[in-house]
């Protein structure tokens, strides 16, 4: 195998020959025998990192991780980007090559690294937990199902319809069971357990909510998983200049219309919406080994500089035909000896 692998091989697979590449594993030992290295692998994972960041997380001068990471880098184990995508001046640091194969005697493993997704659908009325404070209601693709600005209908088993929700102070909180899971695949059967997950990704459709609709209408919705706080987003306004694409007819012309598709990534580095970096929150530190139960909450507060509220779009209402999204990548590592 060639001792250079490029950063676009998605295997990420380096292959040492015990017999032949002495002087590489000793480079490699060598490398991971100083712990701030090891903290420094753990930090970059899949996600990418730049080494200021390395070095505010660590808390150490810029120049003691900028010589700690050109040693993983000589060893193989860091790669910096292939591409111009860079954080300021600086590009992003990336795992190489993380798992290793030994040749030992006449036995050879071949292993790879793996990414698997799952996809879970999440009606927007599956809240299990709510609390209102008016402007709020309900309303379905057929017509409003209940009377509007009683918080009492969030309670009805009817809210399975859904298609918009919308208060103007108080929370939505949903609950998704997040087990470990075996499932069939052509190659037999595969199994996932939440310790290897390695992101959360929620993608849903969303705006402020106020009489009627006003496009400077600002409102800090506040984003949580597991009680802890990911991020707060400030939404502009509440939308209405036009119709929403999905909107059913008899929906009327001055409600609001649509909101803004916000995809809310929790990674081993941080928090990112629309892949923009808004906190250290971290895939670590959610507690998703602590529950068989990920609760998701979207959140006005009472004490919130614009408690503007928020319209919550499914499926037949606003821009884009789809409820609360979330997605579970898990990483995986698949070894195959042959003698």
């Amino acid at each position: 195998m060639d001792k250079h692998i490029k950063h676009e091989d998605n295997s990420r697979l380096k292959a040492l020959n015990l017999y032949d590449n002495e002087e590489e594993i000793a480079k490699i030992s060598s490398a991971l025998s100083v712990k701030t290295r090891r903290d420094i692998i753990k930090l970059v994972n899949t996600s990418g990192i730049t080494i200021s960041e390395i070095a505010w997380k660590l808390n150490i001068p810029v120049s003691t991780a900028s010589f700690h990471v050109k040693t993983l880098i000589d060893a193989g184990l860091l790669i910096y980007s292939n591409t111009n995508k860079k954080v300021g001046n600086e590009k992003r640091v990336f795992l190489g090559n993380y798992l290793f194969t030994l040749f030992t005697g006449n036995a050879r493993a071949q292993a790879t690294i793996k990414e698997e997704t799952k996809t879970i659908n999440i009606p927007i009325g599956s809240y299990t937990d709510y609390q209102i404070e008016p402007t709020c209601g309900i309303a379905t693709e057929k017509g409003h199902l209940f009377i509007s600005d009683t918080p009492c209908i969030f309670s009805s088993p009817n809210r399975f319809e859904a298609g918009l929700i919308w208060l103007k102070q108080g929370f939505l909180e949903y609950s998704i069971p997040l087990l470990d899971f075996n499932y069939a695949q052509d190659t037999g059967v595969s199994y996932s357990d939440k310790k290897s997950i390695i992101s959360l990704s929620f993608s849903f459709e969303i705006c402020s909510e106020c009489a009627n609709y006003n496009h400077n209408f600002k409102s800090d919705i506040t984003f949580s998983i597991n009680g802890v706080e990911l991020c707060t987003y400030l939404s502009p306004g509440d939308f209405g200049e036009r119709r929403g694409k999905l909107n059913p007819e008899w929906w009327v012309d001055n409600n609001t219309q649509y909101g803004i598709l916000l995809n809310l990534d929790v990674r081993f580095d941080g928090t990112y919406l629309n892949e923009k970096r808004v906190s250290d929150v971290s895939i670590a530190d959610i507690g998703l080994l602590n529950s068989n139960l990920l609760k998701f909450k979207i959140e006005v507060k009472k004490d919130a500089k614009h408690v503007g509220g928020f319209n919550l779009f499914g499926k037949g209402f606003g821009d884009y035909d789809q409820d609360i999204l979330l997605a579970v990548t898990y990483q995986k590592s698949i070894a195959k000896i042959d003698k």
